[in-house]
């Protein structure tokens, strides 16, 4: 199982990982970007490539 892991310190709530997300994994909630979705990841590391600051940590990527 895919397991993603944000770094709530790092992730400034832009929205690019919820923008580029072909399945809807993540959402923004209080703030901070939230995987939500994690079983329906396609495992195709576009959100780790567009996240500007560093924050999300995917364990197929």
């Amino acid at each position: 199982m895919v397991e993603i892991v944000i770094n709530k310190d790092k992730c400034d709530a832009c929205g690019e990982c919820v923008d580029v997300c072909p399945s809807g994994v993540y959402e923004i909630k209080d703030e901070k970007a939230e995987p939500i979705n994690i079983e329906d990841c396609v495992e195709c590391c576009a959100c780790i490539d567009v996240c500007p600051n560093g924050a999300i940590e995917h364990s197929s990527c």
